[in-house]
């Protein structure tokens, strides 16, 4: 087991370091203090170099030249908050809005925006990295100040285990539902052509024009199209088409079960995720710019759909939805959540 850390860049004035962590079958991954990114997932290939399962750039000013979040830590809440605002304790909260009159990710001023302070650790089969901020209300506008904690832990068996935690203000409650928003190809190609994807969904929630829940579970065969492995390209380059959809996960009967496998049919490189949350957000890369150049394509432009982001968290907006799960954060409290992507080589 190995651990390292260097400096990656700087951003306003900021240092801005990298962390790697490799285990003893030589899988290793590294996150960069900014964001606290999810940078590489680098895995051994037959002539014993590595590949990287992540979408990634190869400097700190690509990933914040994009509006794209790729490999950013979203928070306090990622995704959206209707109207950003939400009742709690028979008061009304108005948070920063930053997307058609809504909240999005955290606002401008959330967790990926942060240059967040450092640890590491290590026992006889996993080796960590602990990023921590002190989370103001005066600068994220969320009501309270919390303690919040990203740990990227790697283990021997090839498995990430991403944990949020959050230690709540002492004075006020306020919400906590975070998330990584990596995209992942498992391939060496600029698409996802030769790969496949399964989730364990109950169904998918319905969305407005400004991709906000309406409250309304739908199953129709274009939301079930990854309930058995469907192959990624064509369910997206084939058509044109994109993916920005939520999934109901860990249902009834399901908890047991990962809520998503991501498989390579050709270098047989398998992605299988397991959470403790009740949905599965889905994107594809369908709105890249003319700066957008990943490391993996040599300078080259990227490309629409060359990636698919998994992202677990509660349901979107679940603070305005009775039934979405709860996201509160009681004051004086802790909250905890894990999210697990094991590496393996399929046999399908």
């Amino acid at each position: 087991m190995k651990i390292s850390a260097e400096r990656f860049g700087e951003l306003n004035h900021s240092k801005i370091n990298k962390i790697t962590l490799e285990n003893d079958n030589g899988v290793a991954i590294s996150c960069l203090t900014m964001g606290a990114i999810w940078h590489e997932f680098l895995v051994p290939k037959e002539d014993g170099s590595k590949q990287n399962l992540l979408l990634n750039f190869n400097t700190i000013e690509e990933y914040y030249n994009n509006p794209l979040y790729i490999n950013q830590v979203l928070g306090r809440v990622a995704n959206r908050i209707k109207d950003g605002k939400y009742q709690l304790n028979n008061k009304e909260f108005e948070l920063p809005k930053n997307e058609n009159g809504n909240t999005l990710n955290g606002g401008d001023n959330g967790f990926n925006t942060l240059n967040w302070n450092f640890t590491t650790s290590a026992n006889r089969n996993s080796i960590s990295v602990i990023f921590q901020r002190k989370i103001e209300e005066k600068v994220d506008g969320f009501p309270g100040d919390i303690l919040a904690t990203v740990i990227y832990t790697l283990d021997n068996n090839d498995t990430v285990t991403l944990t949020f935690n959050a230690l709540g203000d002492e004075k006020v409650d306020t919400v906590f539902n975070p998330t990584c928003h990596a995209y992942f190809n498992l391939s060496e190609r600029s698409d996802m052509a030769s790969q496949e994807l399964k989730i364990n969904s109950d169904g998918c929630l319905e969305l407005d024009d400004n991709m906000i829940p309406t409250g309304r579970v739908i199953y129709d065969d274009n939301k079930e199209v990854f309930s058995k492995f469907a192959n990624v390209y064509r369910t997206l380059d084939e058509e044109n088409s994109a993916v920005n959809d939520v999934f109901i996960v860990n249902g009834p009967g399901k908890a047991t079960e990962p809520i998503a496998i991501l498989r390579d049919k050709k270098n047989k490189n398998t992605l299988t995720i397991d959470s403790d949350r009740n949905g599965l957000v889905v994107s594809s890369l369908n709105d890249v710019n003319n700066k957008c150049h990943f490391k993996r394509d040599s300078g080259k432009q990227a490309k629409k759909n060359e990636g698919i982001a998994l992202d677990a968290q509660m349901l979107p907006d679940a603070i305005n939805q009775e039934t979405f799960g709860d996201i509160v954060l009681p004051k004086g409290s802790k909250k905890s959540y894990h999210v697990k992507f094991k590496y393996s080589k399929s046999n399908n």
